[in-house]
């Protein structure tokens, strides 16, 4: 089970900050909300494995991106105030929910840096409703151990917000593991594998909706060294299991 508390946070879209060139700490989309009042919370979600199974693209995420998100849970999203929810709200789980999303259509997706051109970036902007012609936001992102000057950029349109992942501890002003958080392997020994098999467990999985004008959006991430299907812990099945790409 993955440490720190799994919560849903719905608000309103602020900025949308991609991870670009010269920025400093792990590559992370930046999705910068707010609560009913006023209050900022950041999203973050993995545009970058940290772990490599086969060179460069093996740090590639994998991503499904459902332009027309249809699923029972999105009632109970529109029902629920803004703001962090820490009970009472749908739990994601990409393997035992065969509803919420086809893994069989999960793709490797590159991260652009430069230009942003037909990758996960540019899918993100997009996602977002971002006015990519106008002027950067200057946006400093602060960490515990550093704070970074980036670019973010202010939505068209009004784009609600639904972030589900870990909340940042000890400050709880954001949360981030908006991805698979299940199938992680023991590493083998000599493997450059990261090793994540304590944050293995079910119905804590992390992704980024949307809502524009009552239609959904759904964007899920998972990475190219976790393995399905899972058991009723999450953890790989021996002899069972393999890579979503197959």
């Amino acid at each position: 089970m993955a440490q720190n508390e799994y919560v849903l946070f719905k608000g309103k879209l602020k900025l949308g900050v991609p991870f670009l060139d010269g920025y400093k700490g792990d590559p992370h989309y930046v999705i910068v909300s707010e609560d009913s009042s006023g209050k900022e919370f950041r999203i973050v979600t993995n545009v970058k494995s940290d772990s490599s199974l086969t060179g460069a693209a093996g740090y590639l995420v994998l991503y499904a991106w459902n332009q027309y998100f249809d699923h029972p849970l999105i009632a109970d999203l529109q029902k629920l105030s803004a703001g962090v929810s820490t009970s009472g709200f749908p739990k994601l789980d990409y393997v035992h929910d065969p509803r919420l999303v086809d893994l069989s259509t999960m793709r490797p997706i590159p991260l652009d840096t430069k230009t942003e051109h037909n990758d996960i970036n540019a899918l993100l902007n997009e996602m977002l409703k971002l006015d990519m012609s106008a002027a950067p936001v200057e946006f400093v992102y602060p960490t515990p151990g550093y704070s970074d000057n980036r670019r973010g950029w202010k939505p068209t349109t009004n784009v609600t917000i639904y972030g589900f992942g870990f909340l940042f501890e000890p400050q709880k002003d954001g949360l981030h593991e908006t991805h698979m958080n299940q199938g992680n392997p023991k590493p083998q020994p000599g493997s450059k594998m990261k090793d994540h098999s304590s944050e293995n467990g079910t119905f804590q999985d992390g992704a980024v909706i949307v809502e524009v004008d009552g239609k959904f959006q759904a964007l899920f991430v998972a990475f190219q060294t976790q393995l399905v299907p899972t058991d009723n812990r999450g953890r790989p099945i021996p002899g069972t299991s393999h890579p979503i790409l197959g």
